[in-house]
């Protein structure tokens, strides 16, 4: 009988090779367990030489699996989740998993379209850090999902989920009373909305160091709306301007930071403020003066979660993780 070495060659065709059943070959490619090393050798070799490619994608749809988890992130641009999403797919390639990366661009509303398209293409799991924890829409495309969901940072209690969170409460506590044992009397905060997690916990932080601190809270120097970009460098301008601005600014969000660096930099031939940045930056020790810094494991941030998603797959439990902050002080700005 004529075997078909082409691309096209079929299970069939790897048995007859091997001279083994059917249900042989399945078992190697499958990577079952009772398989003798004999078997498993025959098997491979006929594959190797008949360039037998598996469909594993219809094999994963009977099983009920697709060995694909989705990543949905509001913002990639941020070195953030860039770091982060590279620790998970590290993490979920163990075990055979791929993953499907999906972008929100801090929009709720494609959230929740990304969200009822995730529910529709049967992935095996979901990370997610949403830009709102409040939006109605993005809550109820949440609640038609079937896979398990681990949420980055985030706290929604009408889904089952587990969630991996960092301790922004400590990391901004210490910040804000680095900066007053500096003595600075006037500490701007520039951070996310309120309906976030992380951002409530920041403005927790901050206002425990103040107090700690022998320092009242000013509404004036708390800037919350949005973790971007512009809006950091917006709100910077912003306090800036102020007849009795800042003398130092912590900005809670790796974007932020870099907008309010900028505005910073536009204002140092007449001020000279002091600034912590919050996530991950690259060399902040080449800023003059260098930047302090509550830093996260962002690389563990994404280990942790890809574990939380494939023990909710493999095991169905579901539990909460939170990950330290940690202050690393550049260069002393004094008033």
């Amino acid at each position: 009988m004529a075997l078909n070495r082409s691309s096209a060659s079929t299970i069939r065709d790897v048995a007859n090779l091997a001279n083994v059943a059917l249900s042989s070959v399945s078992r190697v490619l499958n990577g079952h367990p009772a398989v003798s090393e004999e078997l498993r050798s025959r098997v491979l070799s006929a594959v190797a030489e008949l360039d037998y490619q598996a469909d594993f994608t219809a094999a994963n749809l009977r099983r009920g699996s697709t060995m694909t988890i989705a990543f949905l992130v509001r913002d990639i641009a941020s070195p953030l989740f860039s770091e982060m999403v590279k620790a998970v797919e590290a993490a979920v390639e163990e075990s055979g998993y791929s993953v499907l990366l999906m972008n929100s661009g801090s929009n709720p509303a494609r959230e929740a379209a990304h969200i009822r398209t995730l529910a529709r293409t049967r992935v095996d799991g979901v990370l997610i850090s949403l830009s709102n924890e409040t939006d109605r829409d993005c809550l109820a495309a949440l609640k038609t999902l079937r896979a398990p969901v681990v949420l980055i940072d985030r706290a929604i209690t009408d889904i089952k989920s587990s969630s991996v969170l960092s301790d922004h409460f400590s990391g901004l506590s210490a910040a804000t009373k680095h900066l007053a044992a500096q003595g600075h009397k006037r500490i701007a905060l520039i951070t996310g909305p309120k309906d976030i997690l992380a951002s409530r916990e920041r403005l927790r932080g901050y206002k425990s160091g103040l107090r700690s601190s022998g320092l009242r809270s000013d509404p004036a120097l708390v800037r919350m709306q949005s973790y971007d970009e512009i809006f950091g460098e917006q709100q910077a301008a912003s306090l800036l301007a102020l007849d009795d601005p800042p003398t130092a600014i912590i900005a809670g969000g790796a974007m932020i930071g870099y907008g309010t660096l900028r505005s910073i930099r536009d204002a140092s031939k007449v001020l000279q403020v002091a600034m912590v940045a919050c996530d991950p930056w690259r060399a902040p020790e080449l800023f003059e003066p260098s930047v302090t810094v509550v830093r996260r494991d962002v690389a563990e941030i994404g280990r942790v979660a890809a574990e939380l998603l494939l023990e909710a797959i493999n095991v169905g439990t579901y539990r909460s993780v939170t990950l330290p902050t940690e202050l690393v002080p550049g260069t002393p700005v004094r008033v």
